[in-house]
């Protein structure tokens, strides 16, 4: 995390441009998210290969940020969709966090689709590791930041953490500002309803974000409505069984890094010890 990942992605993406190569470079959720809804549309055999025959017509370079696989329909779809891909001979660059062998670790029928998805990475891509001793360069900024007085501390911890969010809250919404719910868009006709937001700012608790069943389509549409997002209440992470909420904080985090928007947190623990409870019991 922080190593530099995206930056040489985009890189890589500017220098294929200018080269002359069709190139469109996504983060990875925002790009699952638009496929699902291309196959679901789609009303002849073999869907998964027919948007990808479409999808190479039109692209010489794929780039994925953030690439992880985190359910059963992602893992069964992506083995065929890459390999129709490579086989057309589409360029495909991807980051991750995760090694390919442990994509979807613990994830439901993985037997089943993983092997598929890492045998065809194995044929057609290189996989390039930064090292276990890598520099967070993002922890390194945001300190940076914070020595020179540039930026207000996002991450709240402490017995004053939700005093400490309230007044960055009021700040950033500023005087005179009315709260008010607003209503985001989602496909398939649903909606998402934020009950507290004011301009381009919306403050939210983990357990309205996190704790219930969303997914990639909300975190977009708050991402493309809001510039900053105030998150309160966010747990330390105890053990193995609160893992969905987790991955749905990660997801988050990502979604909204992607989209350059300020996140303003009050955390129940300092970030080290976060996840200490979930590191303790994977030992």
């Amino acid at each position: 995390v922080g190593t530099g990942k995206t930056m040489m992605l985009d890189l890589l993406c500017e220098q294929a441009r200018a080269a002359g190569l069709r190139v469109r470079r996504q983060h990875f959720y925002e790009f699952m998210l638009g496929l699902h809804l291309q196959i679901h549309g789609i009303r002849k055999e073999r869907p998964v290969e027919v948007v990808a025959n479409l999808l190479a017509d039109d692209v010489d370079m794929l780039c994925f940020d953030e690439f992880q696989i985190t359910d059963v329909q992602d893992a069964s779809i992506l083995p065929r969709f890459l390999e129709v891909l490579f086989l057309r001979g589409v360029a495909i660059a991807m980051t991750s966090n995760t090694a390919p062998q442990l994509l979807y670790s613990g994830g439901l029928n993985r037997h089943v689709h993983v092997p598929a998805f890492i045998d065809v990475l194995s044929d057609y891509c290189t996989v390039l590791g930064l090292g276990t001793q890598a520099v967070d360069y993002r922890r390194k900024a945001e300190a940076a930041e914070l020595d020179g007085g540039l930026a207000p501390a996002t991450y709240l911890c402490g017995e004053e953490r939700e005093h400490l969010l309230e007044g960055r809250w009021l700040r950033v919404r500023g005087e005179g500002t009315e709260v008010r719910p607003c209503e985001l868009s989602l496909p398939m006709g649903r909606s998402f309803v934020v009950d507290c937001a004011a301009g381009t700012a919306c403050r939210l608790t983990f357990q309205e974000l996190c704790g219930v069943e969303r997914g990639e389509a909300d975190f977009l549409a708050l991402a493309s409505r809001f510039g900053v997002v105030f998150l309160e209440g966010v747990p330390a992470f105890a053990s193995l069984e609160e893992v969905d909420a987790l991955r749905r904080f990660v997801k988050l985090l990502d979604v909204l890094y992607d989209r350059k928007v300020r996140v303003v947190l009050s955390a129940g623990a300092p970030l080290d010890d976060l996840f200490q409870g979930i590191r303790a019991q994977i030992r």
